[in-house]
């Protein structure tokens, strides 16, 4: 087995073309598209330039779903229009030899009390439950059909979050994106979750934590980098070196090629 590792699309940046070169630049394989990005939406980019720039540079391409996006959300109307999007965007990630695409679990609103703040989805637990997993299961259909990976992200793992992950883990064709700094952040509250199921992990997003900040330079933290890319490379799992700026991703791809 051997290494995979991409980067993410960057904000200070204002095509993927550039996103592109820089990757190989850097000897990396794939560029994560953010779909939140506007220069990464299908109608701002022509595929066949795209396949054009994939040949020349070899570079491959993930995808990351717009992090706004509810699956679960109360509103029928809102949950079909979201769950037509990710289609839209699954079909163009399919012209482009897209293999993953990640979507986040959103945790919803929540109510600002005197003393406290309730979130919503955990009072109606059940109900949030119940929606992601009747979206999800369309998600997997839109995915497989498209030869795309879907792949389910740890953020913060509050409880209810966590027995969502539980009952998604059971359906086909659902896998995992471990966000190793945010399981980090949030005191590894997704680890016993994906050593439990670690043939579902299909992707990884590796970037340090310092204290509370996270998306830091690799080695700069208090992640063990060195365990987890034991980790990836033993399960052969892609890995986006998520770090934002340019000069930050030059300085942990040189930190890693001296790891490795």
């Amino acid at each position: 087995m051997s290494y995979y590792f991409g980067m993410p699309s960057l904000v200070e940046f204002s095509s993927i073309e550039e996103n592109v070169e820089l990757c190989s630049e850097l000897g990396l394989n794939f560029v994560e598209l953010n779909m939140d990005l506007p220069y990464c939406l299908p109608e701002a980019n022509n595929v066949d330039r795209l396949n054009e720039l994939r040949s020349k540079h070899n570079v491959n391409f993930t995808m990351h779903f717009p992090e706004e996006i509810d699956f679960a959300t109360f509103m029928p109307t809102i949950r079909r229009a979201n769950i037509t999007l990710f289609e839209e965007i699954c079909d163009f990630g399919k012209q482009i030899g897209v293999s993953k695409v990640n979507i986040h679990i959103s945790k919803g609103v929540h109510f600002t009390l005197p003393d406290k703040k309730i979130k919503i989805y955990e009072v109606y637990k059940d109900r949030f439950i119940i929606n992601l997993c009747s979206a999800i299961k369309e998600l997997t259909v839109i995915a497989k059909q498209a030869n795309i990976k879907l792949c389910v992200e740890n953020t913060s793992m509050p409880s209810y979050i966590k027995e969502a992950f539980e009952n998604i883990v059971t359906i086909d064709d659902v896998y995992f994106t471990w966000d190793i700094g945010h399981d980090a952040k949030d005191k590894y509250s997704a680890r016993e979750f994906y050593n439990r199921h670690t043939d579902k992990i299909a992707h990884m997003h590796m970037h340090d934590v310092d204290e509370d900040k996270d998306h830091r330079t690799l080695f700069s933290g208090s992640v063990d980098i060195k365990e987890k890319l034991g980790f990836v490379k033993e399960n052969n799992i892609s890995t986006v070196i998520e770090i934002k700026t340019a000069n930050d991703l030059r300085e942990s791809v040189e930190r890693l090629q001296n790891k490795i």
